[in-house]
């Protein structure tokens, strides 16, 4: 998840107040893992409404397109641009795609296709699509999630204000179930709206790199409280057992911090349930992230109800994050 809090010092998105939510989606059809966004109107926290928007990849020079399949797992919204995690099987090996906030299209044909058909433009059913403008591929090939020494396959983004200058962060995934350590990577903004800072043949370098001990991490947050001060890294262990919570940990490169694990008598100290992705809107000091259903290793949702996945959309200050971590 993002929100008009990354895009903009001041919180909003020219008057309004916005999140912007994603979803996964598995499935046996051509449109198996598509992701897609709620754009929702947060201006009234008593009175939150949405509409689905479904980001896409442009085909043929532009007279096509296909959707994103992707678990959605990282957004950042910096700028008038849209950065997204990917998880793409196909040979191009892009890991995140970039959209414009400023481009955003009507379909004109309600059908289950995506893409050109007869009479117009259609998107699974979704009024609005988000064609990519850009994307970042991984040099060398495509990501694995066997070890910490492959290449990686982000599973969240964040935005970090900060450091200087402002920065994206993103952490690789691994199974809460595994044993491999997390890593976490800064790339630094550029001059340019939106996009990361490259070098003169046009790459991108990380300005920084760490790796944790904790295992399983799907949500990552760094802020420091000075800028361009040490940063502390919030991050998220998703357990993925059935009516887990999850556990939240502070490090730096001194240690590590964690709140309380889960139990009977303390489940006021507990994280949310599988949380992931978290954003933190820097003009009210509140960390935003949203919990989903646990999946299993091969990603499918585990649960009782399959037919309605439940989400919980929340925030929390940061002071009282650190408080708990203390």
């Amino acid at each position: 998840m993002t929100s008009s809090g990354d895009a903009d010092n001041d919180g909003v998105w020219g008057t309004n107040k916005v999140i912007l939510s994603g979803w996964g989606q598995n499935g046996t059809t051509t449109t198996d893992h598509m992701g897609r966004i709620a754009f929702i109107d947060a201006n009234d926290p008593n009175n939150l409404k949405y509409c689905w928007v479904l980001p896409v990849i442009p085909l043929n020079g532009g007279t096509d397109y296909r959707a994103l399949k992707s678990h959605m797992g990282g957004m950042v919204w910096y700028q008038d641009k849209l950065i997204v995690t990917s998880w793409e099987k196909d040979s191009d090996n892009n890991v995140m795609y970039i959209f414009d906030m400023k481009r955003i299209l009507q379909a004109t044909v309600n059908s289950s296709a995506v893409g050109k058909v007869s009479g117009g433009w259609s998107a699974d059913g979704y009024q609005y699509v988000m064609p990519a403008v850009g994307s970042y591929s991984l040099a060398g090939g495509a990501c694995s999630s066997t070890n910490d020494d492959s290449r990686p396959c982000f599973g969240s983004i964040s935005l970090d204000r900060s450091s200087v200058p402002d920065s994206l962060v993103a952490t690789e995934w691994f199974s809460s179930g595994g044993t491999e350590p997390a890593r976490i990577w800064r790339y630094d903004f550029s001059s340019e709206p939106g996009y990361l800072a490259t070098d003169s043949s046009s790459h991108v370098n990380a300005s920084a790199a760490y790796e944790t001990n904790a295992v399983g991490l799907q949500g990552v947050l760094s802020h420091s409280a000075t800028s361009g001060g040490t940063p502390n890294f919030y991050v998220d262990d998703a357990r993925g057992g059935v009516g887990q919570h999850g556990i939240l940990w502070r490090q730096n490169t001194s240690g590590a911090t964690a709140a309380a694990n889960c139990g009977q008598d303390i489940m006021y100290a507990c994280w949310g349930q599988h949380t992931e992705s978290m954003s933190y809107w820097w003009s009210t000091g509140r960390v935003w992230t949203l919990t989903e259903w646990a999946a299993d290793s091969t990603g499918h949702w585990t649960g009782t109800d399959h037919a309605i996945p439940q989400r919980v959309l929340f925030s929390v200050p940061l002071a009282s994050m650190d408080s708990s971590l203390s």
